[in-house]
């Protein structure tokens, strides 16, 4: 067996719940390079131990002895490559491995000492999104001579502290075992290695590591402000170890002192940057915790010089530029991900207050890892720039829209079109709209935003068809629409109002999807319910009239029935709408009273109101009424509908006829005079006297009997 170019050494215990990920993630890398897999069980009794077997070349057993320096030292006894690479049994490595292999074979360069690789710390388990990634050495040439030091937090020293390091950025060990490390399920491990620490302490009490260690090491916990303390002393104190360990005992200090909201955070971030200016913990980590404290105050002009720091030091720490040696001894926690999307979009922000538009969409354009909060941030900063500004925000907005779109995962692309579409609707509604115009500052409303994504979406062909005056080309929009429930129905009304036919001439809207569309625009009341007593005259068009009366139903459930001029105009429409449906849909031998309840009851309460209103054109108001309550009787959640005409239509009010009057109080004494059941009462009920005042001594409430007012 020809010697191993790449020893790989891991210790564990108790690890089943992830070890065999770690082991089988090596697969690739063992096929591809000459490799040694060589693991120590340091007092395993879970089954990890028969799991290590199934891959390593090598699995020994050493006894714990409070000491993990002195475990991974052995491992790296038993190993004879030419390099060596460390894991950790819950980390894996990620399947992208071209750039390690490609180093592997082609290095020859005497004078590297380490590789550096990105370590990927995720928030959850098994949830991939959230995360903070960080450069840290684990690889090492083996002729170095270098070994691991420290009992806890365990790390490789070189000569003076000094490595040649190279950078693998694109190869990934993704990780886990933080997740929880802070809160209950952590405290064990917490409280191990603080029994570890306490005793270095008792040997050292002013050991700038060790003390960093524990802070580390306890921060959910309550003496962890103490530790702090006595860090930040030694640091002040220069104590050993002051230079190296002090940049991340500060920004754990400011970190603590947001958290707990100490008086000290301006203070010690102050220091900070004053003795390590040089320093990533600086530029980075403090940096943006000063730039969130005066964000969060709304001193957006002191935010700015942070921002710029933050930003300047990423693009430096990127490029392998400074001391990234430095960043061994803790997690830098700033590079992440998540924390750069949130200056960028939070940066936009103080810029536009500061009246930097350009610098503001400019940042805007590097948000890319993409959360569902962030897309809602970037949308709401865009559509403020919109609205106060006159920038050039389309590209950004094409950009954003085209991330989301892009997405690869298909769980995460649901989460970003999902906050899209939560939050771009808002910019339509009429009352943003008049809020956004009384602005001293105001330029164009929010939603002209998304008129560059016209076509490509829904909500950009709402906005679209907001900005458009002519009725032609609203109808061309309006075809483009492929699906309604994300169409703005503020858009929709615009339209309507504006004369533009609907449905548009091109596409295929189905009658439910009419429905549920008139419903959705009742939302708007006085402009909807004038559109539809306006227009609900149709050319003769199957699609037209079925649009008219979904509209006209819809608007007669919605209408609460207090306006008398505007509940009359909608009851006619309604009934002309209805009465339009049922005769084009039915056969004339369902359209009568014998077969009528054939129809669903709004239908056939629909037919009745037609005919209702055709008697009252003819002067039968007795008719009228009569029609009315076979109608109610069909469908009785039209009664208040009914209340109203019965109040309210001129024909039947009092005042009209005296003579009237007169001739119902007559009948009602006849009928008083008769038993109920007296065949004479339902003879006069059959007269033309009788019929001419029924109205009047009946109201709503006359009995009904197989379908026919008696």
């Amino acid at each position: 067996m020809p010697k191993p170019l790449l020893s790989i050494g891991i210790i564990f215990k108790n690890e089943i719940r992830c070890l065999e990920r770690c082991l089988a993630s090596l697969t690739p890398l063992r096929e591809a390079v000459p490799c040694e897999l060589i693991v120590a069980d340091t007092g395993s009794d879970d089954g990890s131990r028969e799991i290590a077997e199934k891959y390593a070349d090598v699995v020994f057993d050493f006894p714990w002895i409070n000491d993990f320096s002195a475990a991974r030292n052995a491992v790296m006894d038993r190993c004879s490559g030419r390099w060596y690479l460390t894991l950790d049994a819950d980390e894996w490595l990620d399947s992208d491995i071209k750039e390690l292999t490609t180093f592997l074979r082609s290095n020859n360069r005497k004078d590297l000492d380490v590789c550096s690789v990105l370590i990927r710390n995720y928030a959850e388990i098994d949830d991939f999104t959230e995360y903070n990634d960080f450069l840290t050495i684990r690889m090492l040439r083996m002729s170095t001579g270098i070994r691991y030091e420290g009992a806890v937090h365990e790390m490789w020293r070189g000569p003076d502290d000094g490595f040649v390091n190279k950078t693998l950025s694109h190869t990934i060990l993704h990780h886990d075992g933080y997740v929880g490390l802070n809160e209950d399920v952590g405290r064990a491990k917490r409280q191990r290695n603080q029994a570890l620490l306490e005793e270095l302490l008792k040997e050292d009490p002013d050991n700038v590591r060790t003390l960093l260690q524990y802070i580390e090491s306890s921060r959910p916990d309550p003496q962890h402000l103490d530790y702090l303390r006595r860090g930040l002393a030694a640091v002040e104190g220069k104590k050993e170890g002051w230079q190296a360990f002090g940049p991340p005992v500060y920004r754990y200090a400011v970190l603590a002192a947001r958290n707990h909201n100490l008086p000290e955070e301006e203070e010690w971030t102050n220091r900070a940057v004053e003795l390590f200016p040089d320093s990533f913990y600086s530029r980075i980590d403090i940096a943006f915790l000063a730039f969130i404290r005066c964000w969060e105050n709304k001193r957006f002009k002191e935010c700015i010089p942070w921002g710029e720091m933050y930003m300047a030091a990423i693009e430096d720490y990127d490029a392998g530029r400074g001391d990234q040696v430095a960043l061994r001894v803790s997690t830098l926690l700033g590079a992440s991900h998540q924390w750069r999307q949130k200056m960028y979009t939070s940066m936009a922000v103080a810029c536009r207050e500061e009246g930097q538009p350009g610098r503001a969409v400019e940042l805007l354009e590097k948000v890319e890892t993409l959360t569902g909060n962030l897309v809602g941030e970037t949308l709401k900063n865009l559509q403020e720039l919109q609205v106060t500004t006159d920038q050039d925000t389309a590209p950004a907005m094409l950009r954003l829209y085209q991330r989301i779109t892009e997405e690869p995962d298909e769980r995460r692309a649901k989460e970003l079109m999902d906050a899209f579409l939560q939050t771009a609707p808002l910019a339509f509604g009429p009352d943003v709209r008049e809020k956004e115009a009384a602005r001293e500052d105001f330029h164009r409303h929010g939603y002209t935003l998304y008129v560059p994504l016209a076509g490509k979406c829904e909500t950009g062909t709402a906005a679209a068809v907001m900005e458009a005056e002519d009725p032609q080309e609203m109808d061309r929009l309006l075809g483009m629409v492929e699906n309604w429930g994300d169409f703005s129905v503020s858009a929709l009304i615009h339209a309507l109002e504006k004369g533009a036919a609907f449905p548009p001439s091109r596409g295929n809207v189905r009658i439910e999807e009419m429905d549920r569309i008139a419903k959705r625009l009742a939302q708007y009341k006085e402009r909807f319910f004038r559109v539809v007593c306006q227009g609900t005259g149709y050319s003769g068009s199957w699609r037209e009239l079925v649009w008219t009366k979904s509209m006209a139903f819809a608007a007669v459930r919605a209408f609460d029935w207090s306006d008398q001029e505007q509940g009359m105009a909608l009851a006619e429409a309604f009934a002309k709408a209805a009465g339009a449906y049922v005769s084009r849909c039915y056969t004339q031998e369902v359209l009568c009273e014998e077969h009528i309840g054939v129809l669903p009851p709004v239908y056939r309460f629909g037919w009745y109101s037609g005919r209702a209103f055709q008697a009252l054109e003819s002067g039968d108001a007795a008719g009228y009424v009569r029609l009315l309550r076979a109608g109610l009787e069909t469908c009785p959640e039209m009664k208040i509908m009914v209340e109203f005409l019965t109040e309210n239509t001129p024909q039947l009010r009092p005042s009209a006829s005296q003579e009237l009057l007169s001739l119902a109080e007559q009948v009602r004494k006849l009928l008083a005079a008769y038993d109920p059941d007296d065949p004479a009462v339902a003879s006069l009920k059959q007269s033309p006297v009788y019929q001419k005042v029924a109205h009047l001594i009946e109201g709503l409430e006359a009995p009904v009997m197989g379908g026919l007012p008696q």
